[in-house]
């Protein structure tokens, strides 16, 4: 048996998709190191939500993901009196015309339903899934070259470290894609979707008074003509997260990707929307508005020793609350190929990053496409569709579907093969 050590697998970003590679890395013995640029993870409202494709990834990953997911999340039970709605993920709802405030469809998310919580709580807990000592916070990555046995990273407090073999799980704007495909990487910056947003978080008797209780507690998305508002509970029921998207034809001008906005300008932009809209509108804090980009297709996913997964390699709208979930799958193949034992070697690991963008690339960026897609079928625009309400059902049906159905574990036996047959090509596996 060979005595040869195990490369070490260097995880750049503690994100949802970093933390949760770690934690089932670490399950499984594989040894690495996660660099992460914050210090720590501000307690900030920011909230996340997963589809059941990725939280039956959970478990697989780690027993323990799912434990804490399920500990942390708000579900429409925490509302007394909407138990019946737990599997709901949104409720679909006119937003004007003559059906204003009918609900159009019911879209049941099995098993887990509408689930929301803090980014912030979520990562806490998930760090404490993962020895302290592989966890280095307040280092941020200025930049990586891959030379003649390993990577060399360079961080911007000046400490240099050489690398096996580097996960890049480092957001939209990834140091680490940069470095693994520069030229390609220039082009396909972040782009502006089209859309933009305004959002908030409301206290649950305010969301009550704007727009009644039932629309307060139960998840709904306002479907209109260039526009949609969706609203969720968080924090046990206590808030409520709300955006409202627009469409626009126009280019987004701005340097940052937020800009102040005045109230006139919300109030222009859901004119057409509706009573329960304009409600929304009037009980809202001063506005900005959030531009929402999205991350063009990129030709792989992996290069030699280095691979990105979540935003840094499919970053994409919020239309279809498909994203921290998508960083989730990527991390259970991942973590199920880089343990098997003949992705024991470097040699290995860039068979298994091989498989791992043939089998993850393809439906990540159908999910960016489709996510995409979501805005317009929301904004009642989607050629085909409109405003038809049959269409409508069947459409978001028919999507949805072949978002959550996804056979998690078929995902990674298929991987799995994918690796071998790059292992039999040069020679390294004999069985």
């Amino acid at each position: 048996m060979s005595t040869t050590k195990p490369p070490t697998i260097t995880i750049i970003g503690g994100g949802i998709g970093g933390l949760t590679l770690a934690a089932g890395l670490h399950l499984r013995k594989v040894p690495f190191h996660l660099y992460e640029a914050a210090p720590a993870f501000k307690e900030i409202g920011l909230g996340i939500s997963l589809g059941p494709a990725a939280y039956r990834a959970m478990p697989l990953i780690h027993p323990q993901i799912q434990q804490i997911y399920n500990s942390l999340i708000t579900t429409h039970a925490d509302s007394p009196g909407y138990e019946e709605y737990l599997q709901t993920w949104f409720e679909i709802v006119w937003a004007s015309g003559p059906q204003e405030g009918d609900t159009l469809m019911n879209l049941k998310a099995l098993p887990s339903g509408q689930t929301a919580l803090r980014r912030a709580d979520f990562l806490n807990a998930l760090v404490e899934l993962v020895l302290t000592e592989f966890v280095h916070f307040g280092k941020r990555l200025s930049s990586l070259v891959e030379r003649d046995g390993g990577v060399m990273l360079r961080f911007e407090d000046g400490e240099v470290v050489n690398a096996d073999v580097v996960i890049g799980c480092d957001g939209i704007r990834s140091k680490v894609k940069e470095s693994m495909i520069p030229l390609e990487s220039l082009q396909t910056r972040p782009v502006y979707s089209g859309m933009y947003g305004y959002r908030a978080v409301l206290e649950m008797d305010e969301m009550v008074k704007a727009v009644g209780d039932k629309r307060a507690r139960v998840a709904t998305i306002y479907v209109g003509r260039g526009a949609y508002a969706i609203s969720y509970p968080i924090m046990r029921a206590k808030l409520v997260n709300v955006g409202i998207y627009m469409l626009s034809d126009q280019p987004w001008e701005y340097d940052s990707w937020v800009r102040p906005a005045e109230r006139e300008d919300m109030e222009r932009d859901t004119r057409g929307m509706g009573r329960y809209v304009k409600s929304l509108v009037e009980h809202m804090p001063d506005p900005s508005q959030w531009a929402i980009f999205e991350h063009p297709h990129i030709s792989t996913y992996a290069r030699s020793r280095i691979a990105i997964l979540g935003d840094a390699a499919h970053a994409s709208t919020p239309h279809q609350g498909a994203g921290a979930g998508q960083a989730i799958e990527d991390a259970h193949v991942l973590a199920e190929l880089l343990s098997d034992s003949r992705a024991g070697s470097v040699d290995g690991i860039v068979a298994a990053f091989k498989a791992y963008d043939d089998i993850r690339r393809p439906r990540s960026q159908k999910v960016v496409t489709s996510s995409k897609e979501n805005a317009d079928i929301f904004c009642l625009c989607f050629d085909g569709v409109r405003d038809d309400p049959m269409k409508l059902k069947e459409t978001l049906d028919q999507r949805l579907k072949w978002l959550w159905d996804l056979d998690v574990q078929d995902q990674v036996e298929r991987a799995r093969e994918k690796m071998v047959e790059y292992l039999d090509i040069q020679g390294i596996v004999k069985d």
